[in-house]
């Protein structure tokens, strides 16, 4: 009688199969090629124990920085003049929906330009709470608190203030206009996969490309759902220790609620509250349970560029049925 190997199957009439040991009183044995596997999971999880997701998935410089081509070749553009004429570089305001990369990219431009620190706007009182560093990255900077200190110093021109922001259209005129805007897009489904593609080589997993294409398509266009979906995804390939199959992933996003549109059990109750007839949005948040603002800015965004929802004067609707598709 032929034993097998636990994970693939194979046989020992057709491979050398390796003892491990007993697992619930049964004898455990791995063919060479998932032990070798098992083995580099081992090796990897040992190099980074301490490691955050994020700085494993995280770009250090433009080259790493997937998408948002335009905006990195006018960061690049602003280095090298600045290199040739002197002059400090201008204040940047970095807007978009979240999750885009909008601090990342701030990151590394500031990398570029010196040495620099990084505040959240709502911290900040007055100058006295603001970093002396020569670039100041100012998170959620639709939130400082009092802004005529700030354009006194960005007028000085001493420092170079990159601020970071979901909201651009609620920073005063006078503090806009202060800054080169930049908005970052949302990213297609190419541009997902890379980033899941270099997550993975980031983690020695060698990632089968649908894969990475499958964890992109439920992605929302956005590069921290894509990665962080990802995440999901490669807990369990770990935990199986297999090499994972279509059908296999299929059934893993079935278990995460997740459909193929990347809509999740939210994204599901706000559109079973909708019909041809408007809805107001506080209606909505009453049906839903979940308030404004993760509405607007957490579940719409994907709902309307993708056309399941639409806006009117008196309030939201269905989208076309060719959009619904299963809604319809």
């Amino acid at each position: 009688m032929y034993t097998r190997c636990r994970n693939c199957g194979t046989t020992s009439k057709d491979a050398s199969l390796i003892y491990i040991g007993k697992k619930k009183g049964t004898d455990v044995y791995l063919c060479e090629v998932c032990l070798a596997r098992k083995s580099q999971t081992e090796k990897t999880v040992k190099e980074k124990a301490g490691i955050s997701w994020n700085e494993l998935v995280t770009p250090e410089n433009f080259n790493e920085y997937i998408g948002q081509e335009s905006i990195k070749k006018e960061l690049n553009t602003m280095m090298a003049a600045t290199k040739k004429h002197g002059i400090p570089v201008q204040h940047c305001l970095f807007s978009g929906s979240f999750g885009l990369g909008k601090t990342t990219l701030a990151k590394i431009f500031a990398d570029k330009v010196g040495k620099w620190d990084i505040v959240t706007a709502v911290n900040i009182k007055d100058e006295k709470d603001f970093p002396m560093k020569p670039v100041v990255i100012v998170d959620e900077i639709h939130t400082i608190r009092d802004e005529e200190w700030l354009l006194g110093l960005m007028d000085r021109g001493n420092q170079t203030i990159l601020g970071a922001t979901t909201t651009a259209g609620s920073l005063s005129g006078p503090l806009r206009s202060r800054f080169v805007s930049l908005v970052l897009s949302p990213y297609n489904e190419e541009e997902l996969a890379r980033m899941v593609m270099g997550a993975a080589n980031n983690l020695d997993y060698k990632c089968p490309e649908y894969v990475a294409m499958e964890v992109a398509k439920r992605g929302k266009t956005v590069a921290r759902i894509a990665l962080f979906l990802f995440k999901r995804v490669y807990d369990r390939i770990i935990l199986n220790e297999k090499e994972v199959t279509p059908e296999m992933l299929d059934g893993w996003f079935d278990e995460m609620k997740i459909d193929g549109n990347g809509l999740d059990n939210a994204d599901r109750a706000y559109i079973s509250c909708l019909t041809d007839k408007p809805t107001g949005l506080q209606n909505l948040s009453a049906m839903t349970g979940l308030d404004r603002i993760t509405i607007e800015e957490t579940i719409e965004p994907y709902l309307l560029v993708r056309g399941f929802v639409r806006r009117t004067p008196r309030g939201r609707i269905l989208g076309d049925k060719k959009s619904l598709g299963v809604w319809a």
